[in-house]
């Protein structure tokens, strides 16, 4: 066995407590995080020691299932099979109480409560915590659950996402007053087209869209959920052409998006393929192939949609297709079309059109005709919208700047003018 990899096993044995166990399987995971960074992870199967386990695929009661960075041994997740923590007690909180899981956290993690993560959640055998600066919310955020069985011993451990240190910050107090922020509030006043399942119609509603505004009030930064996009490069191009594409049906190919690598791309440290810049060359190929795309199985679509823009996913690239918004309305269903090209040969091999999802609302009635003006729908907005401090990454600056959260929970019926509560209408 590599002798690297023989020290990161040795060091999992000795710091979560596995020495009446055999690691039973391993492989290797690769990671980009937010900082453009490229990370290996290294997920074990550790059994208990004489328990082999009749089914391969079977993991017997009290299997450690562990993942740690390879490069900096920061331990990412831990979880033992059917809530049976069969490690050294010793070094575990001594009970599911705040103040040991805290002090536990610390010591597995290296951060420090308070000024790098706090408490967001607290259930009966779940306690989880988020990022945090100095008590502020960063974005994007770091997530850390730790969960216990019955008898307050701790069965699941797991961290993500980025925990910023003080050097990456940079302070200043928090300065966004009404008057700075509801020039901007009234800007993202948008009318959107919601489904209204008990009605079985589609409703016209205004809505604050959620976004990050700059502490000096000058630029807004998008607020997006879950998948990375610091790749992302906006284009809103509208696709047009005169003739479809005649003789030839689009082929589409199975893509390959597994983050599993081998131990010889792990020593080797390469850098993960999203954090190759796109160059001009690859931007402008992949424009052209959208537009062959779009005139092969689009043929009828010219000057209907828009290229939104494109961005890297392993070792493709993604275009996004959106149909062009008409009066300012949004689908709040951001019904799209993902082409997948393949980086090494610009050429597209799939996609996905999620216009399938409409299906489920065929049924529905037509959006009736707004009665209100955006004007007026902030008017009744205004005394709703919330903003809070969070500390924001600005990949341009490398750095988390200070940033006011701007958020509403409540829509306005652009018919009727009665206030609905956004999350009801999911």
């Amino acid at each position: 066995m590599d002798e690297q990899l023989q020290e990161i096993i040795d060091y999992v044995r000795e710091t979560v407590g596995l020495n009446d166990h055999e690691l039973k399987r391993y492989q290797f995971f690769r990671e980009k995080n937010h900082f453009n960074e490229t990370i290996y992870i290294l997920n074990m199967e550790w059994f208990p020691t004489g328990d082999a386990g009749s089914d391969e695929d079977f993991n017997p009661q009290g299997t450690a299932v562990v993942d740690i960075n390879f490069h900096t041994k920061a331990i990412r997740l831990l979880n033992f099979a059917a809530g049976v923590n069969s490690a050294d007690s010793s070094l575990y909180p001594l009970s599911a109480a705040k103040e040991d899981v805290i002090d536990w956290i610390e010591e597995i993690t290296g951060l420090t409560f308070g000024r790098q993560f706090l408490i967001a959640h607290e259930e009966d055998t779940t306690l989880k915590f988020g990022a945090a600066v100095d008590n502020i919310p960063v974005s994007p955020s770091g997530r850390i659950r730790v969960g216990f069985n019955d008898d307050d011993v701790l069965t699941g451990f797991s961290i993500d996402g980025e925990f910023p240190n003080e050097a990456q910050i940079e302070w200043e107090p928090f300065a966004l007053t009404p008057d700075k922020y509801e020039p901007f509030a009234k800007d993202q006043c948008r009318l959107l087209v919601l489904p209204d399942q008990e009605q079985e119609k589609w409703l016209p509603v205004y809505g604050i869209e959620e976004v990050f505004l700059t502490n000096d009030a000058v630029q807004t930064i998008p607020f997006t959920y879950g998948e990375d996009r610091s790749s992302y490069m906006t284009l809103d191009e509208v696709l047009q052409w005169e003739e479809p594409l005649e003789g030839g049906e689009f082929e589409q190919k199975e893509i390959d998006l597994s983050p599993e690598v081998d131990l010889v791309t792990v020593l080797a440290n390469e850098p993960h393929p999203e954090t190759i810049p796109l160059t001009e060359t690859e931007v402008e190929a992949g424009k052209q192939e959208v537009l062959r795309f779009m005139r092969l199985v689009y043929p009828n679509e010219s000057g209907k949609r828009k290229l939104s823009g494109i961005h890297l996913k392993d070792d493709y690239i993604l275009a996004e297709i959106r149909p062009l918004q008409e009066n300012a309305v949004k689908n709040a269903l951001d019904i799209k079309v993902k082409l997948v090209i393949d980086r090494a040969s610009l050429t597209a091999v799939n996609y996905f059109d999620q216009s399938r999802l409409l299906k489920a609302f065929s049924n529905f009635s037509s959006a009736e005709e707004p009665v209100m003006s955006s004007e007026e729908a902030f008017e009744s907005l205004r005394e709703h919208i919330e903003i809070e401090p969070v500390y924001v990454y600005d990949c341009e600056r490398d750095s988390y700047i200070m940033c006011g959260k701007l958020d509403c929970a409540y829509g306005v019926n652009a018919v009727t003018g009665e206030l609905v509560a956004l999350n009801d209408m999911f």
